[in-house]
């Protein structure tokens, strides 16, 4: 009997493809979409945002042209409790979050995947760039939309269940192959943004959603430069917008909650060796060679040490000094190409 496979599909080229490779292998595959936006909030942003009514349309679509079943699961309340609400509670402390590796963790992979279980399907398959070996995640092929960054947070238990059919393939390759079908959503754009914010950068969104208090803008030897509208408007690394003047160039280095302070200064004090984490999602095996990332797209960084403080606590040491370690987003571990885990980052 031929193992059953839930495809998420997003109504993009990616799970688009999949569906086919999938049937190619001989799979019985049925279709998933997931519904996280009104149709009132996709018309009012005016974008074209993931998750969204038009993605449901586009992947019903092909989904028949591919000859499988679909299914519709709307997940609003959800997305707004499990993302969108922490996602301003942290703005709101001055952290500046990653809300893409949660929701994978807790609904596109944690929820599916559990769903697909109970619904009887042997795996949960998605469209993502990366790879599952032996009940492992490792990196895509194509580095350049290697995607495991934003799948570190999810259980080990969940990986187990996955498949990836565009792992071994490029970006082009799967345009390609979709060109080939003839799917009319073979060049369709992707969307950039996060699908919640309505276009807005994610400050901007957060300090509308939240209360902002007026504060200082402190160098970071003391001394007052001026004044701020609201933490949520800031981001580490922020060189431009902070109306301030001084002999060189100063980039916010730190958002303190505790005194309501935006600290600022020049920019060897973006720069360090020593990143703590918390809540570490452990998922694959440490080893020799070992790497990080501190943000999406941001090639590798080998390690020197890792610490474990307590329990999914770590401390990790970078050969060479990273730039713009932000609390809130995720660092990503690697043994090679094994993707060892990912965690919060917390200073």
């Amino acid at each position: 009997m031929n193992k059953k496979v839930l495809l998420a599909m997003s109504g993009g080229v990616d799970s688009g493809v999949s569906a086919y490779l999938l049937k190619e292998k001989g799979f019985y595959v049925e279709g998933i979409t997931l519904v996280f936006h009104s149709d009132i909030e996709t018309a009012r942003c005016n974008l074209k945002i993931c998750c969204s009514s038009q993605d449901t349309i586009d992947a019903k679509e092909l989904c028949e042209k591919s000859g499988i079943k679909h299914t519709t699961l709307h997940l609003e309340k959800e997305f707004e409790r499990l993302i969108v609400q922490p996602f301003l509670d942290d703005y709101y402390l001055g952290i500046t979050p990653n809300p893409c590796g949660w929701c994978n963790r807790f609904l596109k992979i944690g929820f599916l995947v559990d769903y697909a279980i109970e619904n009887g399907f042997d795996f949960l398959a998605t469209g993502h760039y990366a790879r599952q070996i032996d009940g492992f995640l490792f990196r895509g092929v194509d580095k350049a939309k290697d995607q495991s960054y934003f799948l570190s947070m999810v259980k080990k238990k969940h990986i187990e269940r996955i498949l990836f059919p565009l792992g071994e393939f490029t970006k082009e390759k799967t345009r390609d192959y979709a060109r080939r079908l003839g799917l009319k959503i073979a060049d369709k754009k992707e969307s950039q943004e996060l699908c919640f914010t309505g276009g807005k950068k994610p400050g901007e969104f957060a300090a509308g959603k939240i209360p902002l208090k007026k504060g200082f803008i402190k160098h970071i030897s003391g001394a007052i430069l001026g004044y701020h509208n609201g933490l949520a408007n800031y981001t580490i690394g922020q060189r431009k917008g902070l109306g301030i003047s001084w002999k060189e160039p100063l980039y916010v280095v730190k958002l303190d909650f505790r005194t309501n302070t935006v600290f600022v200064g020049e920019k060897e004090f973006l720069e360090k060796t020593k990143v703590l984490i918390r809540n570490f999602n452990l998922i694959g095996e440490f080893g020799e060679n070992m790497s990080a990332s501190i943000r999406y797209n941001q090639k590798p960084q080998p390690l020197e040490e890792v610490k474990k403080l307590r329990d999914n606590e770590y401390e990790f040491k970078f050969v060479k000094s990273v730039t713009g370690v932000a609390p809130g987003q995720l660092l990503v571990v690697y043994n090679g190409e094994m993707v060892v885990g990912g965690g919060i980052i917390s200073g």
